[in-house]
């Protein structure tokens, strides 16, 4: 994935997860967060959206980002070249 398809919001897989159901992410540029979508194990249709993390630096080859777990602070780095796109089936 381009970090330009990043920041357009394109649904993208962390790493090589490919099974039928398995959750997707998407950017939110606007509100500069990242939502996660869980899928339906039968035709990958989106059941739930979530909030994941917010995003605090997306820089030329990946992005950080951040969010609390139980009143501790988690950051997260991802570099684009490891976020695959999803793509659905018609």
């Amino acid at each position: 994935m381009t970090k330009e398809q990043f920041l357009n919001g394109t649904i993208f897989r962390v790493g090589f997860l490919s099974y039928k159901g398995a959750e997707t992410y998407s950017y939110n540029q606007k509100d500069n967060y990242i939502s996660k979508q869980i899928r339906s194990s039968i035709d990958e249709r989106v059941v739930l959206q979530d909030y994941v993390c917010n995003v605090l630096k997306v820089g030329r080859v990946g992005f950080t980002g951040f969010t609390f777990i139980l009143k501790k602070r988690v950051v997260v780095k991802y570099r684009f070249e490891d976020l695959v796109e999803f793509k659905e089936e018609a």
